[in-house]
């Protein structure tokens, strides 16, 4: 069963850059590790039990299903991944639903210490990639994958929405609806002229909206032909403000 936001991936071509810049915006940022596939990567924890990963390449690897994302669209807020605690009945939903996506492929990261770490997960593929989340199950434990580090001067506690830009909404709706066993909620937003439909999974939610008409910056996301995550909230104690992508690197936040 899918009980919550496990991480959400932002990208960049330079992993320096992309630390920097979240660190300028109050992030505790901490050493991640290398996959062997050609990526690595920075870690934010959250209190929520969530966490951001601040990814890039350390090596030309344009097979990587990220790799378009994070360098011929823009990157930012690239894609974002669930927590299962049955990832072949949850794999099974999404391939009923039709989902383009990878087998279950069990995966490893050395973190910066030299503990290697272990998972399950698939990945998705063509015009799901970023709409649909992937899943995870760990093999080794899960707390030793997460930063324990998550307190942040700029008070941020944990994640209130993911915004998802759908281009077809009824798509993303149907698939939703069968991984997550519930209808969700109808949404609008008078400030994006977008609507949609918003999931409360765990203490987070999934917003998918499309544009209402051709002003939104909705449809001008899609236009761009961006990474489909198009926002994310955040839970703050601190100041409530709107973080363009001009000053982290391609993602729109907000801090509410």
């Amino acid at each position: 069963m899918i009980h919550g936001i496990d991480h959400v991936v932002i990208a960049s071509p330079d992993l320096d850059e992309l630390t920097a810049a979240f660190r300028s915006l109050g992030f505790n940022v901490v050493g991640g590790g290398r996959r062997p596939i050609g990526s690595y990567n920075r870690l934010i924890g959250l209190q929520d039990g969530a966490y951001i990963e601040l990814l890039s390449f350390y090596e030309e690897s344009p097979k990587h299903y990220w790799w378009d994302a994070a360098h011929s669209k823009g990157g930012g807020l690239i894609n974002f991944c669930m927590a299962t605690d049955d990832i072949h009945a949850d794999y099974a939903l999404f391939e009923e639903q039709g989902v383009d996506m990878s087998p279950l492929v069990g995966l490893s990261r050395e973190r910066f210490d030299g503990y290697q770490l272990a998972w399950l997960n698939n990945e998705i593929y063509g015009r799901y990639q970023g709409l649909i989340p992937f899943i995870i199950e760990d093999e080794t434990p899960r707390e030793e994958r997460v930063p324990k580090e998550n307190a942040h001067t700029n008070g941020v506690l944990g994640i209130d929405t993911i915004t998802l830009a759908a281009s077809d909404i009824d798509t993303a709706q149907r698939i939703m609806n069968a991984a997550l066993g519930q209808a969700g909620e109808p949404a609008r937003d008078e400030a994006l002229s977008a609507s949609g439909v918003v999931y409360q999974v765990g203490p987070q939610r999934l917003e998918y909206l499309t544009a209402d008409d051709e002003s939104s910056p909705v449809h001008a996301h899609i236009a761009l032909n961006r990474p489909v995550p198009f926002r994310i909230r955040f839970k703050t104690s601190g100041e409530k403000r709107v973080v363009g992508p001009h000053l982290a690197a391609g993602a729109r936040l907000e801090f509410v």
